[in-house]
């Protein structure tokens, strides 16, 4: 098959990489939006959605070592680390939304 390429392969690289355009347009649209209303900001980082020190995670990878805001340690952790503590008994914990987000994505129901 040298020379030659799969016609199949070169399609799903093409969607990746469209996905990919699409997450960062949506990424910049957030900036664009936060560079003329400070309240937005403000807004998506209440939501953890992102604020100014902190990546957009794009779901590629690994969702145990992603990095979540937590609103009891008021600091950024691991998913995996979010699990441990929350499941340790932690009274703070009951009701988190980010805690019940990461639960159902790295204990999913089956």
């Amino acid at each position: 098959m040298s020379g030659q390429f799969n016609v199949e392969h070169m399609n799903i690289a093409q969607r990746e990489a469209e996905i990919m355009v699409k997450h960062c347009n949506v990424v910049m649209g957030f900036f664009q939006v936060a560079s003329k209303n400070a309240r937005t900001l403000k807004g998506l980082e209440q939501m953890n959605i992102m604020d100014a020190t902190t990546a957009v995670d794009l779901m590629l990878g690994d969702p145990e070592i992603d990095k979540i805001k937590c609103p009891e340690k008021d600091d950024l952790i691991l998913r995996c680390d979010c699990l441990e503590y929350s499941g340790q008994g932690h009274e703070e914990c009951i009701g988190c939304e980010i805690g019940k987000v990461t639960k159902n994505m790295l204990l999913p129901i089956r």
